[in-house]
């Protein structure tokens, strides 16, 4: 967001991934360079970040609590392929979804 805001330059934002997030420079490189060829918006990072917490939130909930193993969550992801993080959250629980369902997972909550 930085460099969207015109307070960084490309340069200064691969330094930020390689010394404070902890990326390898090959990938920091990439990144930013993705980031400003102009095909994706500002915001497509951040709503990466946001599915990334979701998961993370959701494999808090599943794993740590021992309700499944890494594997057995990392299997279900995968077989379960590209559907919303609250969806797959509900497959997974055995959640029973109406026809008028509507979200309500505090993921956020997950977090602490």
């Amino acid at each position: 967001m930085n460099y969207h805001l015109g307070k960084w330059t490309p340069q200064q934002c691969i330094d930020f991934l390689v010394e404070k997030v902890g990326h390898e420079k090959f990938s920091a490189e990439s990144e930013v360079r993705r980031s400003f060829a102009g095909s994706y918006g500002p915001l497509y990072q951040i709503a990466y970040m946001l599915g990334g917490l979701q998961i993370r939130a959701l494999h808090h909930e599943l794993v740590d609590s021992k309700k499944m193993t890494d594997k057995q969550f990392h299997d279900a992801f995968l077989h379960e392929n590209a559907i919303p993080v609250e969806l797959f959250r509900a497959t997974v629980i055995g959640q029973r979804l109406s026809t008028d369902f509507t979200t309500r997972w505090r993921f956020a909550d997950e977090l602490n």
